[in-house]
């Protein structure tokens, strides 16, 4: 195959859950103890994939916090969510030091 840039792209809609199932699944290794992390393109493609699983799962947990915690947060895009969470982070780190 030639540049990975170059290549034409495949998006996947998968639902949370698929996405984390098809994560562990390319993580365990063959019979012979050979992960997929061996193969470098795989490798790109397990952390593109990590990525976005964890910046799914973050927003969900914020978005989750800020509700229990009384905040309406479903007008919020999932950007917005992750900025909040950002700063409220941040905010709290200082308070802690």
């Amino acid at each position: 195959m030639g540049d990975p840039d170059c290549e034409p792209a495949v998006s996947l809609a998968l639902a949370l859950t698929e996405a984390e199932a098809v994560r562990a699944w390319l993580l365990k290794p063959a019979q012979d103890g050979a992960t997929s992390l061996d193969d470098p393109l795989v490798s790109r493609v397990l952390t593109k994939l990590a990525i976005v699983v964890d910046t799914v799962r973050a927003t969900v947990t914020v978005r989750r916090e800020l509700e229990q915690a009384g905040l309406l947060a479903a007008h919020l895009s999932d950007e917005q969510v992750r900025e909040l969470g950002r700063r409220v982070a941040e905010a709290t780190a200082g308070i802690r030091s």
